[in-house]
């Protein structure tokens, strides 16, 4: 297993990039209490970086380049701090590869220091649900929790108050797994959500993508287990590798019940949380009721108003075509669908395959280069009747949803898309969509 033990106080780290939204101020702030020096250089205007940068200029020991990176600050130091979404192929990374120069992650600082034992959580869709579902669940019973990883919050300052005793849930991206991969952490749980082809631009391949997410089994032991769907269970490269040669212990979903009438993520989701925390030693029983006090997570399926009699869904998360699926199939009335935004590399087929069979489809509004993508295949898939518009803007989208529509009927904002054409974020997005319904809206 890589180790951080060659960071010593007074060693010249280069992160590449700050970021905003939190980015690397974590694990920058944790390296210069550590008494690590910092440069960070970043190609961004600092103005649009003015939150991160006061998070992090108090320390004395920490220094900005602005403007074009320049190669020397990666293969004069002593280790790169990057964030997870920067690419194996970054010229920087390149260059301080080739001379030898260690990569580090906030999330490789984390898991070296932690003392409690780590279930982990990844998948194409869901991930964040199941993370924040189990974390209930284990709280509710009674047990300490640390929730952070791949949904924005960062475990580093708390490593100080993790008792051996407590539990850490970790939502993580495949981005952050491509990075653990010569670390190869121990997780003492696993659970994998399910597995579509995604990020593919950023992988290069749906084997590599599907390789990052097995990086949760690598260091797994005997007595570790993993909860995994049906059709990953006897597919090469998802029984772990054991210390012990035995198999790790897969836990079989069959032996789970959850309500038949429940959408079918939901079914999924809910069979995992399940699962898992009676592996944690919650009754079966107790997970149960417990998961009934659980609040969902901001868009994601989530009704944010009534709007002249129609309801308003917000599923920004929504950023791929499996997920925009699963939201489709939790309608139990006729809606009206807004797809599209940013272009991506994720294939349609499965999405553009189950349109005619979605009866309560009414209508859908294309929006953005990825509307404009899918714009003619959507047109061909879906039956006679139901609606296609196409449309620059999401306030455009709204406007015509909002005319073709009628009382008792959905509006359902489920992209499939990442959000970056129009909006920072999915959560912006999601705003933006609320609030065009905000007027004359009765709860």
């Amino acid at each position: 297993m890589l180790s951080m033990d060659f960071l010593k106080p007074g060693q010249e780290i280069t992160a590449l990039g700050l970021g905003r939204f939190g980015g690397q101020v974590a694990a920058i702030r944790f390296l210069a209490e550590q008494g690590l020096s910092i440069l960070v250089s970043d190609q961004a205007d600092p103005a649009t970086l003015a939150e991160s940068i006061a998070a992090v200029e108090s320390y004395p020991q920490v220094h900005f380049r602005w403007g074009p990176h320049r190669l020397e600050d990666f293969t004069s130091c002593d280790a790169v701090l990057i964030s997870p979404g920067i690419r194996p192929n970054h010229p920087c990374v390149q260059a301080a590869r080739a001379q030898g120069i260690p990569m580090i992650t906030e999330m490789q600082l984390f898991l070296e220091r932690n003392p409690a034992p780590v279930i982990a959580v990844s998948g194409t869709v869901g991930k964040s649900t199941v993370t924040t579902m189990l974390a209930h669940v284990l709280k509710e019973s009674g047990r300490s929790v640390h929730v952070g990883g791949n949904l924005g919050l960062s475990l580093l300052p708390e490593l100080d108050y993790i008792q051996s005793d407590d539990v850490v849930v970790l939502e993580l991206s495949s981005f952050q797994l491509h990075w653990l991969q010569e670390m190869q952490p121990r997780f003492e749980g696993v659970i994998v959500t399910n597995l579509f082809p995604h990020h593919l631009e950023w992988h290069g391949s749906s084997g590599e993508y599907e390789t990052a997410k097995q990086v949760m089994l690598a260091g797994q032991q005997a007595q570790d287990w993993a909860v995994l769907p049906a059709e990953l269970q006897l597919r090469p490269g998802w029984q772990g590798k054991a210390e012990t040669g035995a198999p790790v212990n897969v836990v079989a979903l069959s032996e789970v019940s959850v309500p038949s009438d429940w959408p079918l993520h939901w079914q999924e989701n809910t069979a995992s949380v399940l699962a898992a925390a009676v592996r944690l030693g919650v009754s079966p029983a107790q997970a149960a009721e417990c998961l009934k006090s659980y609040q969902g997570l901001p868009h994601r399926l989530q009704q944010v108003r009534i709007w002249q009699g129609r309801r308003i869904i917000d599923d920004s998360k929504a950023t791929s075509p499996w997920a925009t699926l699963a939201g489709m199939r939790a309608m139990r009335e006729s809606f009206w669908l807004i797809l599209g935004g940013a272009a991506s590399s994720d294939d349609p087929a499965e999405l553009l395959a189950a349109l005619p069979d979605v009866p309560l489809l009414r209508g859908i509004a294309l929006m953005g280069p990825g509307g404009k993508l899918w714009g003619e295949a959507v047109r061909r898939a879906v039956e006679a009747g139901v609606q296609v518009e196409q449309f620059e803007s999401q306030h455009e989208a709204c406007r015509w949803a909002a005319e073709a529509s009628q009382a008792g009927e959905t509006i359902l904002l489920s992209p499939g898309c990442p959000s970056f054409n129009e909006f920072l974020h999915y959560e912006q997005r999601g705003a933006a969509f609320a609030a065009w319904f905000a007027a004359d809206s009765a709860e």
